[in-house]
């Protein structure tokens, strides 16, 4: 046990732990991190100090129970939390579904045009892709409504999309890249495995340098 959690009561200790889990079930909802100073202000209040030890019994919790991972992300005083889905397949089915999530749908659409492209698109080029999908980003969309808000706002806030300034351009330009949150609930090799189901071809390996990507990016996590 730790000195923190010394210093407090057992129970109180994991009734907070529980009250964590609930924020952060419930903040996930919304995709969007949930920052440190939330958790300590909403939730531990006087037992702040503890906050290492309860996040870190939250974590082991999370993915017993609920197959969610939690993640960190950010530094210093920025400092924020994601849920990523640890259950093989299932988010990818999910972001697959156009039906039951069209939202979903289109994110696993981006980022499989970005994958192809060679892990970036700049702005013109990614509009254009989406364009001869019929996705215009200055025309409401029946399923996603403003388009350019949803991929350039919402995906981003999500930490599924990261959109970076390119430097020395005038007018200014955009790179369009996987985000965190990407990287954790699917792969590289999954939406290979996709494209190459949509484009009915026989095996990945058709895309040479993608599996070489997807195949690396698998070595790494092993």
């Amino acid at each position: 046990m730790s000195s923190s959690q010394r210093n407090f009561d057992k129970a109180e200790i994991d009734r907070k732990v529980n009250d964590v889990v609930h924020l952060m079930l419930i903040w996930e909802q919304r995709k969007i991190p949930i920052k440190r100073a939330d958790i300590n202000k909403h939730v531990l209040k006087e037992y702040r100090h503890a906050f290492n030890d309860v996040m870190k019994i939250t974590d082991k919790k999370l993915q017993k129970v609920f197959g969610l991972k939690l993640l960190e992300i950010g530094e210093g005083g920025k400092r924020a939390y994601i849920l990523v889905n640890m259950l093989e397949h299932s988010e990818t089915q999910q972001m697959m579904n156009w039906n039951d999530n069209p939202k979903r749908g289109l994110l696993f659409t981006v980022l499989s045009l970005i994958f192809m492209s060679g892990n970036s698109m700049t702005d013109g080029t990614f509009w254009n892709a989406l364009k001869g999908l019929g996705i215009e980003k200055d025309k409401p969309h029946p399923e996603f409504g403003d388009v350019k808000k949803l991929i350039t706002q919402e995906f981003v806030r999500q930490w599924y999309l990261e959109i970076v300034k390119l430097p020395n351009c005038d007018p200014p330009q955009y790179e369009y890249k996987w985000g965190l949150r990407a990287y954790h609930e699917t792969s590289k090799m999954k939406i290979l495995e996709f494209v190459t189901s949509l484009y009915d071809k026989s095996s990945v390996m058709v895309w040479k340098s993608q599996y070489q990507d997807a195949l690396e990016e698998q070595r790494k996590t092993i």
